[in-house]
């Protein structure tokens, strides 16, 4: 099954946006795109997010998780309903952690807006408590 990309990659400029305060342009992107190596035609980043454009080359979508600092099947393929959740339902249950199983559960089918909301709550909360941020600790 395909991701919606349109979705997520309104999504990544979206949680852009929100870390750092400022609005950001398509022509920025392309331009970090362009900067580090990946081709991508003009106007085609703003058709996409439009959902006038459905469709993103492997390379531009390495090249977007690459300049978004995201996990690199962010763009990638979506298993589909009741695959990921078995594998995710399977991975909690063997959490030691109560806490983190509870966590986990209490998540359990939000959208993906929201997952990325929570996301960003806990690097708040993280800088609150005097911790590093999650991507200097132990990736899971």
């Amino acid at each position: 099954m395909d991701i919606d990309i349109t979705t997520r990659l309104n999504l990544a400029f979206e949680m852009w946006e929100r870390a750092h305060g400022r609005p950001l342009a398509d022509d920025t992107v392309a331009s970090w795109l362009t900067a580090a190596g990946y081709d991508l035609a003009p106007g085609y980043l703003a058709q996409v997010r439009r959902g006038q454009a459905t469709a993103l080359p492997e390379q531009a979508r390495a090249g977007l998780a690459h300049v978004f600092g995201l996990d690199p099947n962010y763009f990638g393929f979506d298993p589909g309903p009741g695959q990921a959740e078995d594998a995710d339902a399977e991975v909690l249950a063997h959490l030691d952690n109560s806490a983190l199983r509870r966590l986990g559960q209490a998540v359990d089918g939000v959208s993906l807006r929201t997952l990325l909301y929570l996301e960003s709550v806990a690097d708040v909360l993280r800088q609150a408590d005097g911790l590093p941020p999650s991507e200097q600790t132990a990736q899971l």
